[in-house]
């Protein structure tokens, strides 16, 4: 796929850019080396995993990015390796900088999934024109997860989430002959997640902001 002008217009205020993974509490932070696939060099999981409800949770970013593509996907088990299968918030595009707070998440239907169950969070943007930039966050589902206190997870002034601005995924490259996925398949295939990725931006794109209704 090409790259349009329009794409990487829009990428140029933001190149340099950087976010970090607030809550749930990520892995760590290397901001040399979150464009390492799949967890920003961080690839052994965290023993302090955080309780996190199984519906209605909630993600806080801090975001360096005056305009941003992010995408959140997990996954299961005690260690997934790069295999973040299930798409927890499809493409959209955060304006603004500072404190950018995505609430209302709740498994797809059919996941697999129990109370006590492990899984890692993944979240990436397209903060890096090498590719994607990677936070992850070791989580425990519990029906029982204390309530966050108000300013745990809260949006800056200004900043906002809209429909996605370009056709570019968070995990593309601006050469589409060095693309990279920010999630591996079940089979470990990166370019099957590129296509899934950008079937994903096709339906948020028709469905303009009232698909965006829950993430703020």
């Amino acid at each position: 796929m090409k790259i349009t002008l329009f794409a990487l217009a829009a990428l140029a205020p933001f190149a340099s850019a950087h976010f970090k993974l607030n809550y749930p509490a990520a892995r760590g932070f290397d901001e040399d080396n979150l464009s390492q696939f799949p967890c920003g060099s961080f690839d052994t999981p965290s023993s302090n995993r955080t309780i996190w409800p199984v519906s209605n949770g909630s993600i806080g970013l801090e975001m360096g990015h005056i305009n941003a593509n992010v995408e959140v996907l997990i996954g299961f088990g005690n260690n997934p390796g790069s295999a973040f299968n299930t798409v927890l918030r499809k493409t959209f595009t955060e304006q603004g900088l500072g404190a950018f707070c995505m609430t209302s998440f709740s498994l797809p239907e059919g996941a697999n999934f129990t109370d006590g169950t492990n899984a890692t969070i993944q979240v990436l943007t397209n903060g890096d024109p090498a590719g994607g930039l990677y936070n992850c966050a070791d989580i425990t589902f519990s029906t029982s997860a204390p309530v966050l206190d108000a300013g745990v997870c809260a949006n800056g002034t200004g900043v906002k989430a809209v429909a996605a601005t370009s056709t570019q995924q968070p995990n593309e490259t601006t050469d589409a002959s060095t693309s990279t996925s920010a999630s591996a398949s079940a089979s470990g295939s990166k370019s099957a997640a590129v296509s899934a990725l950008n079937a994903g931006f096709g339906g948020l794109a028709m469905a303009g902001a009232a698909a965006l209704a829950i993430v703020l």
